[in-house]
């Protein structure tokens, strides 16, 4: 532990006076606990969520004129690359209208970084917040690092050729592209992007946050759920791609051999009523806890005895923080995998309930199995996804790219 304390100070002690703006595409929880960690290290710094942003007003049309004029005098190319994105993908105003209101976000965030005179630009998703890094970079010098989380890259971008285009518009001019799990990695080669400036770097976990000495007690109360009952937990969306009527189905084929177990299902989402309609039709004890704020999170875990995944799209974060709360995790074999089977916990075939069904059972009977693969999971998380790593890692090439540069003074960027 002295060593990885050491290192992070050497990383840390020779980029401490840089400023960086996290920009991100949507909210994730990752996105605070890297800010956190940048400025334990003394890195200013800062987060700005795009989510939900109308950047398209009135009274940025002048700044948004001197904008393009600035873009075209330094590199017209990349402009036009923008816009032939936009006609090649046909007739479609919503494809216009994203284009345009991605342009505007770089006209917000070139006044921004003017303002505050960022180093560095990290993006969270390739687009939009990639492609609006990428506008500023042409503009100011900035350096601007990708990282890619999971839409951006994946079969639906894939698929369709305007935002296929517009993550590789965003991912060719980046400096530094990161990703989190193999099949991202595949998936930018696929797109035609080079790996030249591709780095490996496993998301963060707190796993101070998420531990397992914490307390679960007040939300088994708060739930009425008894002592000798078992929590088998399902998070975080009640969408589609993340299986929570596969989940239900499971569940009632698990209730079927164990009457004490408890379904608790966390996230809200539009399939909501439905499921809570199908487990009062089947008679499971489901808990429906809608959405839960983030700093809560640690307590539900701590509540549950086993954590299930069947989702569609890989394992995500939550399955790193239940891991990190010492809890088996049960999920689908496919996208990006955390679990080691029979050792953390259990893969099984994607779409194959009686499998989910089965597996659920064996660690619901077996609570000294449970035990051996929540200690397992928690290991892992602590030697290859600690925020504290991950964060070291992302520094480093922030180290890199920023020492390759040619230096500019504030007033010339």
């Amino acid at each position: 532990m002295e060593e990885v304390n050491k290192m992070s100070q050497d990383v840390a002690g020779s980029i401490n006076k840089i400023r960086v703006l996290l920009l991100s595409s949507s909210t994730h929880p990752f996105v605070e606990e890297l800010r956190n960690q940048l400025s334990k290290n003394g890195i200013g710094a800062s987060v700005i969520y795009l989510r939900g942003l109308r950047a398209i007003r009135f009274n940025l049309i002048v700044d948004a004129l001197l904008f393009w004029s600035r873009l075209c005098i330094k590199n017209p190319s990349i402009f036009f690359k923008l816009v032939n994105i936009m006609f090649k993908s046909g007739l479609k105003v919503r494809y216009y209208l994203k284009t345009i209101n991605i342009f505007f976000m770089g006209v917000l965030l070139y006044k921004l970084y003017l303002r505050y005179s960022y180093d560095l630009i990290h993006a969270f998703w390739s687009y939009p917040a990639g492609v609006a890094a990428v506008l500023v970079k042409t503009v100011t010098g900035a350096r601007v690092v990708i990282s890619v989380l999971g839409y951006d890259v994946e079969e639906g971008t894939l698929k369709n050729n305007f935002l296929r285009e517009l993550s590789k518009f965003a991912l060719e001019n980046a400096d530094a592209i990161i990703v989190a799990v193999e099949n991202h990695y595949i998936n930018i080669a696929r797109m035609g992007v080079s790996r030249r400036n591709v780095y490996f770097i496993p998301i963060g976990i707190d796993t101070t946050k998420f531990r397992t000495d914490i307390d679960g007690r007040i939300i088994r109360k708060k739930y009425e759920i008894n002592d000798n009952d078992v929590v088998i937990a399902f998070g975080p969306h009640l969408r589609d791609l993340y299986g929570p009527i596969d989940f239900l189905k499971a569940a009632a084929m698990v209730s079927k051999e164990v009457p004490n177990a408890v379904f608790v299902l966390m996230g809200d989402g539009y399939l909501s009523d439905y499921l809570k309609e199908l487990a009062g039709r089947w008679k499971l004890k489901a808990i429906f806890t809608g959405q839960v704020p983030y700093h809560e999170m640690p307590l539900y875990y701590a509540a549950a005895d086993i954590f299930c995944t069947p989702s569609y799209a890989g394992q995500g974060v939550s399955t790193l923080e239940a891991m990190a709360s010492g809890k088996p995790v049960v999920g689908y074999k496919i996208g990006t995998i955390r679990i080691e089977d029979d050792i953390t916990g259990f893969l099984v075939p994607k779409g194959d309930i009686e499998k989910l069904a089965e597996k659920l059972t064996i660690l619901v009977k077996d609570q000294n199995l449970r035990k051996a693969m929540g200690e397992n999971a928690r290991r892992k998380v602590q030697l290859q996804y600690d925020i504290v790593l991950c964060a070291q890692r992302i520094m480093r090439v922030y180290q890199k790219i920023l020492s390759a540069r040619t230096p500019l003074s504030r007033g010339q960027r």
